[in-house]
Order: structure tokens, then sequence, then C-alpha cells
């Protein structure tokens, strides 16, 4: 895979943490990005010299943008994962407008936006995937405004996968309950007797961004069967 790197988001920590370290055990440079520089750093020293941190908030107008910058130094995308996520708990009376918009310019805005800057990067095959949620299809109190960034997703990623055919692939990963990432809501949900590891979920993910060649529009529940229950 020379010349060809992956991009990771949400890298300083958990799920993409783990994105990040798998693509580098498949001897892939990374482009670690996050909003928090300290624990990105961490993520960039885990992953040693093949690792580019970029610290970019993807919420933003210019966030997308200085990903593609280090995208061009870095050579053609095989793999975009994008886990940076925002995550909200609250009743239909507690959500307020500047909360909803948050989570609509990171959670939806972030993924389309930063697909968007780096169309021209992917190189023929590559492989998106971004990581949703089971609040999209399972409903719980105090989720609806998070559920609905979560939801949409799913629109994105069919979407995405019919225009951007046969050049880029573009699937979802919805995580059950993940130690570390889950919501409170959700703690009581524990699959197979244990939380799902952030390694857990990315060994879906890496297989579905380089791995699954014929797999392109999928939402893929990782979730230890609890959907199955």
């Amino acid at each position: 895979m020379a010349g060809e790197v992956a991009v990771v988001t949400g890298a300083d920590r958990g799920i993409g943490r783990a994105c990040a370290l798998a693509f580098a055990a498949r001897e892939m440079p990374v482009i670690c990005v996050g909003r928090w520089r300290e624990p990105l750093v961490e993520t960039a020293e885990m992953v040693g010299e093949r690792a580019t941190a970029v610290v970019a908030h993807l919420g933003s107008e210019r966030g997308p943008d200085k990903v593609r910058l280090a995208a061009a130094l870095g050579g053609q995308v095989r793999a975009l994962v994008h886990a940076a996520a925002v995550q909200s708990v609250g009743s239909l009376e507690e959500i307020d407008r500047m909360e909803f918009d948050e989570l609509l310019d990171i959670n939806l805005g972030g993924p389309l936006f930063l697909t968007q800057a780096l169309l021209s990067h992917f190189a023929d095959g590559a492989g998106v995937v971004f990581v949703g949620s089971l609040a999209a299809v399972r409903g719980r109190p105090g989720c609806a405004a998070y559920a609905a960034s979560k939801a949409a997703l799913h629109g994105l990623t069919v979407n995405l996968a019919a225009e951007l055919a046969p050049r880029v692939r573009v699937n979802c990963v919805d995580p059950g309950v993940v130690e570390g990432e889950e919501l409170d809501l959700e703690r009581e949900a524990r699959p197979g007797g244990r939380l799902a590891q952030p390694e857990d979920v990315a060994a879906s993910i890496v297989h579905l961004a380089l791995d699954a060649s014929h797999c392109t529009g999928v939402i893929m529940p990782v979730d230890g069967g609890y959907t199955a229950r």
C-alpha cells in the first residue's frame, strides 16, 4: 500500500484510537485527527512513525480543509473512518437549539464535509466507514437528538454509496455498548456478558474499509448480538 494512507477522525480516544492502531498494524500510514491535542499526541505516539497528528474541529468550516491538506501531503486515501462524535442525553424538554446544532455539525456535517473535502484524494476502491450507533434504530428515552444525528448517518451512507460507486465504497458501523464510550442509558445492555472493547469495533471497521471489496451501502451492527435478542 505504498503511497496510500488511512484517515481516522476521533483518533484521540476510544474507537478512533483503536482504528488508528489497527491500520498501523496493517503497515499503513495513518492521519490521526482529533479535537484535543494532548490525547491525540498520545495516539500518535502509540501508532509510532506511521502517524501524522492533525488537530481539527470537524464541526467547523475549516476543519475538513486541515485534514485535506494533510492527506495531500501523505498520499492517496485508501480508508477514511469517521469516529468523531459528540454524545448527548436529555429529555425532549431539555433539548436546546445550540446543543442540537452542535450534534448535527459534528455527527452529520463532519462526515459529509470531510468526505467531500477528500473526494479528489481517494484511491480507486477506497473504503469510507462512518461510526453510527444502535441508538439510531433502538429507541430509548432521552436519546432523541443524539439518535436523530446518528440515524441521519444511515441516509448519508446509502446515498453516498450510490453516488460514489464504483470508485469509493461507503459503509456504516453501528456499535452497541463500548467500554468507555457508552451513554448512561445504555449501561444495562451488556450482550455476551461484557461491554465491547474499542478494538472489537475497530476490527469490523478495518475489515469494511480495506477487505470487504464488494460491500457498500451496508449498515452493520457490531453489538455482540444485542439486536438479535
